[in-house]
């Protein structure tokens, strides 16, 4: 047979209809298809690989709040019926989203009768069943932030009974919400029963979120607290503990919250995916933004040390004060570094150790830094001069590997050739040709970069 173009920009058009129309509606290819469908094959439709038959047009159709006739391209006015038809559908969807949002900044910011109100206007409109669930999920949320509980758990309820896929993750948010409205009715039986409900949907789900799982074992530590069974309450808080420590460093949230987003895409919950594609990117902001902070604190303090050092130890003392009243562990740990320089370069050795170890401390969680290397080159120069001179070489044999695998190679030549000068200085030959050797070919490295 030969190729026929144009029936096979017909079968595109008519799929990317459907799809575009599916959208709108928030529906998955799953909710589409079933009964009478495999998602495949509505998979597809949506790609114009097969054409649908007239019959299964009038299903898809009827399922999505349109005609048949919407979807086929065989006259003008039906195209543009069918466009302006699908228009309506996204820009409705649209202003039903942005709703909802309003409704939740009402929530989070104290309005809750405000909330209440665009929530309640929002039930006369045309809502799909996800959309449904939302909205009671939204008000169940603001009547029990207003303390009224007892409407709370009426909508949180409501909510839960318009689920019909056991494993939906609105399901486990509504669950836990609802788990708390019991406890603030004093009903922690209750309570206790429905995040154990919630916490074995999450414990059979895939992928885990240890957010709402550590947010679950909490509550339910709070419920045997008031039902007075510390051990057990015990030991919810500290898997809820373990959680949260397991996602604390940005690299961990960054690859979750990927994951997550990857995941709710793949199934089609733009809902979710859109969530977490804007939590990664808050928490890439935010690294972002802490590593410029922390690189200019460091490179300030490095040209205070060089300048003059009773301006250093004024800067130094006072920027101390504030980053530990800020509870920038980061920046903190910087600080204590350079802090531990001055001290050192002062002949204070004791207490520029000390200031040099919490630093490594402080930087620790992080992944290996310059800030680390710094630390650990001030701790081989105060072991030095305590004569220490094997703990001396593990530090600086550990900064300068740091430095080489961070391609750091400013630094590397500066702390190889003090390193190399401070062995000479104590007649080890052999060991300070090697680390000038290492210097000087990291200053040939950085001069071929320069050329490039």
């Amino acid at each position: 047979m030969p190729y026929d173009s144009s029936q096979q920009n017909i079968g595109h058009s008519v799929g990317a209809k459907i799809r575009a129309a599916r959208l709108a509606r928030k529906y998955t290819q799953s909710h589409l298809a079933q009964p009478d469908f495999s998602v495949s094959y509505i998979s597809a439709i949506e790609r114009g690989q097969i054409h649908p038959s007239l019959r299964a047009l009038e299903i898809l159709a009827n399922r999505l709040g349109l005609t048949s006739a919407d979807f086929l391209p065989d006259a003008s006015s039906n195209n543009s019926h069918a466009e302006a038809t699908i228009n309506e559908a996204v820009r409705n969807t649209a202003d039903i989203e942005i709703q909802f949002l309003e409704a939740q900044i009402a929530i989070w910011q104290g309005g809750t009768q405000s909330a209440i109100a665009q929530l309640r206007k929002l039930a006369s409109r045309d809502l799909t069943v996800r959309q449904e669930i939302q909205l009671h999920y939204l008000l169940g949320w603001a009547y029990s932030s207003a303390s009224q509980f007892p409407e709370g758990e009426n909508a949180l309820s409501e909510a839960l009974q318009l689920i019909k896929d056991p494993n939906d993750h609105m399901g486990l948010q509504i669950l836990n919400l609802l788990g708390n409205v019991y406890a603030a009715m004093h009903n922690y039986a209750q309570g206790l029963q429905t995040h154990r409900q919630s916490l074995d949907m999450l414990e059979n789900m895939q992928p885990l979120n240890p957010f709402l799982m550590a947010q679950v074992y909490t509550n339910m530590g709070l419920h045997y607290t008031y039902l007075n069974k510390f051990q057990q309450a015990i030991e919810m808080f500290q898997r809820a503990l373990a959680l949260t420590e397991a996602v604390s460093h940005p690299d961990q949230l960054q690859s979750l919250y990927l994951h997550l987003f990857q995941y709710y895409k793949e199934i089609e919950d733009y809902q979710q995916a859109q969530l977490y594609g804007y939590k990664l990117m808050q928490v890439s902001s935010q690294e972002y933004s802490q590593s410029l902070k922390s690189g200019v604190y460091y490179y300030l303090g490095q040209a205070m040390l060089r300048d003059d050092r009773q301006s250093a130890l004024a800067y130094l003392k006072k920027t101390l004060a504030e980053v530990e009243a800020m509870q920038d562990q980061l920046v903190l740990a910087i600080v204590t570094g350079q802090y531990a320089q001055w001290l050192f370069e002062n002949g204070q050795l004791a207490e520029a150790q000390e200031q040099a170890e919490k630093a490594l401390v402080l930087v620790s969680p992080y992944e290996d830094t310059i800030m680390k290397a710094e630390a650990l080159m001030t701790l081989g120069k105060i072991a030095y001069a305590q004569k220490a001179f094997e703990i001396g070489d593990g530090h600086f044999v550990a900064a300068l590997h740091i430095l080489e695998q961070l391609n750091a190679l400013e630094e590397l030549a500066d702390g190889s050739a003090m390193y190399a000068q401070i062995l000479e200085e104590h007649g080890n030959m052999n060991e300070a040709f090697i680390y000038m050797k290492q210097a000087f070919a990291a200053r040939r490295r950085m001069q071929v970069y320069s050329l490039d």
